[in-house]
């Protein structure tokens, strides 16, 4: 949703306007996984001779940096990982950061908001895609 929200959706600017700031979370594996993302982009860009595209690179890690801060962030708790230890291998197949999203939420009561509706509905996390009209 980070994505969506970055690029101005109007589907999903309507819910993100609609409730209050303190009451949206961004996972920390979540921005785990943006900032590796972008790390990789620039150490990619870094090994080419001659640097390939490396500022481009920077800029991008620069203006995801500042989006991010726009939001509280979720720690991963010990509570979160003792329930991502109870799930069961079928649903850990779904995948291993997806997983440890669902255990975040479930470990604070939250809804996962997200475009991969199947794989937290088959986790077993309360899940909501707000880039879908209604």
């Amino acid at each position: 949703m980070v994505r969506l929200i970055q690029a101005g959706n109007a589907a999903v600017l309507s819910y993100l306007v609609a409730i209050p700031a303190d009451r949206i979370w961004l996972s920390s594996i979540a921005a785990e996984e943006i900032l590796a993302g972008l790390l990789a982009n620039i150490n990619r860009a870094r090994t080419r001779k001659p640097p390939f595209r490396l500022g481009e690179a920077h800029s991008d890690l620069a203006k995801n940096l500042e989006d991010l801060r726009w939001f509280s962030i979720l720690a991963y708790s010990e509570e979160a990982e003792t329930i991502f230890q109870d799930f069961s291998p079928a649903s850990k197949r779904t995948g291993s950061q997806d997983c440890r999203i669902a255990a975040q939420a479930l470990s604070e009561n939250l809804v996962v908001v997200t475009r991969n509706l199947t794989d937290f509905e088959t986790i077993g996390v309360a899940c909501v895609d707000w880039s879908r009209s209604e």
